[in-house]
């Protein structure tokens, strides 16, 4: 089935660790500017890998980074979403931030060239023709580039879309790795300053997202760049909130982590983009935040535990706080859950999950939600309204507790739930 090989192919098997204990334990994520700050000291001066060598290179990175989940020997591309076998010549290196943008000359001085955060396996054909365009939103008149999954034919479906060249071009990814990608082109902006590497005195330039096709443009000059542009910004903000991160991406961050020694820190902390880019900042510098508990859930017919993440803001007074699910099966229907009080109760109903709010719940019946081809939903909360009986309106300084029951298959009719999430407003 179409729907089983695009699962199979998005989304590893085994559960992956997130990052290793006290590795963000300096981050101040209490405003923008500390957490830009002290969020590059963590991530920067990483090990530099060469790009084609006989040693440890980047095609070895990269071939245990993007392996199928299925079989050891194939890897998975990540724009048509297919699996070839390791060395096959139909794969090559996609830097997704264009190296033409800022860094096109490699050398042991370039340390993002060779950035596996940066660098994607990728159906040759795909990187020829995603070229150097910009991320953005196509049209159903662009040109349609299948995945995997099948092409459907109308726009967006489970395919890539581009059009045009160059800057003035659009290269709009299928919606199962906009994420991904987003999320790395995030870690450049942060990861890249144009400060000096600490251990080897390398200058480094100043990589920054951009809406602006003119700067992008300007950062195509055939020479490395002190400072260089790519985007569009607004365009990767909706991408990486749209599609949540899934194990996959977990896996590959965890290796490169282990042969690159840094991680790109919003496969870990998705909320942190917020505070950096739209300045929603609520972690442990301030007064709100979150905090996952039952964990893991039990897996679903995917075979993976379903997860829920918050995204927004913290603070009572944006009115800005929304709630996503994923990883879970496709085409089933689901709805959130809140309560003031925690608990663990195992298979209520018949479920084969466990429900991990207690006391009065509230149940956001009135947007029950499809999780589609990609097994994923989310809505947004009115938070002056959550609906318990009669509706609460959430407080500064209050916790609530928020999880998902959904529908499954597995193998006969059942539930399931996702972890837990307890938030603290300000």
């Amino acid at each position: 089935m179409i729907i089983h090989s695009l699962l199979l192919l998005c989304c590893a098997s085994p559960a992956a660790p997130q990052a290793p204990p006290g590795y963000y334990a300096t981050v101040d994520d209490s405003n923008a500017n500390n957490l830009r700050a002290t969020l590059h000291n963590v991530i920067d001066d990483h090990t530099r890998r060469p790009y084609t060598s006989s040693a440890l290179d980047t095609w070895d990175i990269l071939n245990l980074a993007q392996e199928d989940p299925s079989d050891s020997s194939r890897i998975i591309d990540v724009y048509r979403n297919e699996s070839y076998a390791k060395g096959s010549s139909d794969y090559n290196r996609e830097h997704t931030w264009p190296k033409s943008y800022g860094f096109p000359i490699d050398g042991p001085d370039n340390y993002p060239f060779t950035d596996c955060h940066l660098l994607r396996l990728c159906d040759d054909g795909y990187n020829s023709a995603r070229s150097n365009r910009p991320f953005r939103h196509c049209a159903s008149t662009c040109t349609e580039y299948t995945t995997a999954g099948g092409g459907s034919g109308t726009y967006p479906g489970n395919s890539n879309w581009g059009s045009g060249a160059f800057t003035n071009g659009t290269w709009e990814v299928w919606a199962g790795r906009q994420g991904d990608v987003a999320r790395g082109l995030l870690y450049a902006d942060v990861r890249y300053n144009g400060d000096s590497h600490t251990f080897t005195g390398i200058d480094e330039p100043d990589l920054i997202l951009t809406n602006s096709t003119s700067l992008i443009s300007q950062s195509n000059t055939g020479s490395n760049e002190d400072v260089a542009y790519m985007g569009l910004l607004s365009v990767l903000l909706q991408w990486h909130a749209a599609d949540p991160v899934d194990t996959f991406e977990m896996n590959r961050n965890n290796v490169v982590h282990q042969l690159q020694s840094n991680r790109n820190p919003f496969v870990d902390h998705p909320e942190w983009v917020d505070c950096l880019f739209a300045s929603n900042c609520g972690g442990t510098g301030g007064n709100g935040g979150s905090s996952d508990y039952c964990i893991p859930a039990v897996p679903n017919s995917t075979g993976l535990p379903a997860i829920i993440l918050p995204t927004g803001s913290f603070a009572v007074a944006d009115q800005n706080f929304s709630l996503i699910a994923a990883q879970l099966p496709s085409n089933q229907f689901g709805y959130f859950l809140v309560s003031a009080t925690q608990a663990a109760i195992p298979g209520p109903g018949g479920s084969q999950g466990m429900l991990c709010l207690g006391g009065s719940l509230g149940r956001f019946n009135t947007q029950v939600q499809n999780s589609g081809l990609l097994g994923t939903f989310q809505i947004s909360v009115d938070i002056n309204a959550l609906p318990l009986n009669p509706n609460v309106a959430v407080l500064p300084g209050e916790t609530w507790n928020f999880q998902t029951w959904y529908r499954d298959l597995n193998p006969v009719p059942a539930s399931n739930f996702t972890h837990a999430i307890a938030v603290t407003f300000e």
